[in-house]
């Protein structure tokens, strides 16, 4: 960076960081973006350019903008480990986990002690379904940082999955002790609770769990669900699936429990409200933008994490088949058998298409 440059240079920086510290984000992109075409001669300059935009495009979750930026900083300095931390969080919300433990990994090598680096790589790796080593990085971040709230709602959101709800509650309560205007740690807090009474009324069915050792490769955690037609309610069926199975193998159990033959477009929403589109998880392809969120990307024992144990799944947007679903137990089985399954039926399903009438 030239001397004559270095007085105004300092100068437009504050002026940014002014403005995003008001969240006047469009105002501080347009200096981010100035200083990009006025001093593009200048890498220190356009590194840091290009990192502080791919950090508020995050924010305000452009996530395409994000990465485009954020990478272009990786390229004038790769070996910054915080540059690669916001890249696996764009990738995160984009729920390319792959792309992402990559990126996290990447920091933490260049900072193993950094519980927010480890925090990152931790969620990252749960969510690609390798529960207890995502669990394990996040146990060590909170170790290293224990009065970082953030990481004390993931750890809770993961005991959740897990159906840990002690363990769930006392690291959300802590997050919203430190942080008690965090809207995140309030809202987990809110779920786990939530959730909690909800399972508290399964009764015994969900307390009965066959004792086995958790290591064993044959031991799975058994959903039981009881899906019902929203407008039939006396037409149901029981359906038993696995918790590392994905949201969309409980569409195709419910498919053939209910003897379609036809795929449609179909969506959950997980906070048991039609069209929520905060907690919609659909098929691929219904969403055009590509900015939906997939049920192929959801674990069964994630569901808990937004509240209660009922939701709502939609089959067919034309004929609009609504469905009631309830997590009716969760039982701890050493099984070799085939999951899904249909455990259960009641009541004889109604023809896919009820207004093809023959003439």
């Amino acid at each position: 960076m030239g001397k004559d440059n270095v007085p105004e240079l300092q100068s437009i920086w504050g002026e940014a960081k002014g403005y995003i510290e008001r969240s006047d984000f469009d105002k501080a992109i347009e200096i981010y973006k100035y200083i990009m075409v006025r001093y593009g001669d200048d890498a220190v300059a356009a590194e840091h350019a290009h990192a502080y935009l791919g950090d508020i495009f995050l924010t305000l979750q452009q996530f395409d903008l994000a990465e485009d930026h954020i990478r272009k900083a990786i390229g004038y300095r790769p070996e910054k480990p915080g540059y690669h931390y916001i890249l696996g969080f764009v990738y995160s919300h984009k729920r390319l986990w792959d792309k992402a433990i990559s990126e996290f990994e990447m920091a933490v090598t260049e900072e193993p002690n950094s519980g927010e680096y480890l925090r990152g790589l931790g969620w990252a790796i749960h969510q690609c379904g390798d529960v207890a080593k995502g669990l394990a990085f996040l146990e060590k971040a909170s170790r290293l940082e224990p009065t970082n709230a953030n990481i004390l709602t993931d750890l809770a959101i993961v005991h959740l999955s897990s159906l840990n709800i002690d363990k769930a509650s006392e690291c959300a309560k802590r997050a919203v002790r430190l942080a008690p205007t965090n809207p995140v740690a309030q809202d987990v807090l809110k779920n786990v609770h939530s959730f909690s009474k909800g399972f508290s009324q399964l009764g015994d069915r969900a307390s009965r769990v066959e004792t086995r050792p958790s290591s064993y490769v044959d031991t799975h955690f058994i959903h039981r669900f009881k899906v019902s037609l929203k407008d039939q309610p006396e037409i149901w069926r029981i359906i038993d699936i696995k918790g590392n199975q994905m949201l969309s193998s409980l569409h195709k159990a419910v498919f053939k429990a209910f003897d379609r033959f036809e795929e449609q477009q179909y969506s959950f929403f997980l906070s048991n409200k039609p069209y929520d589109r905060e907690s919609e998880y659909g098929s691929p392809g219904l969403d055009s933008g590509g900015t939906g969120k997939l049920a192929t990307r959801i674990r069964i024992d994630s569901i808990a994490l937004y509240g209660g144990p009922k939701f709502l799944y939609l089959f067919d947007y034309g004929d609009e088949w609504w469905h009631e679903v309830e997590l009716m137990s969760v039982t701890e089985r050493v099984s070799r058998a085939s999951y899904p399954r249909v455990v259960k039926k009641q009541g004889k399903s109604p023809p896919q298409y009820p207004r093809n009438i023959e003439t």
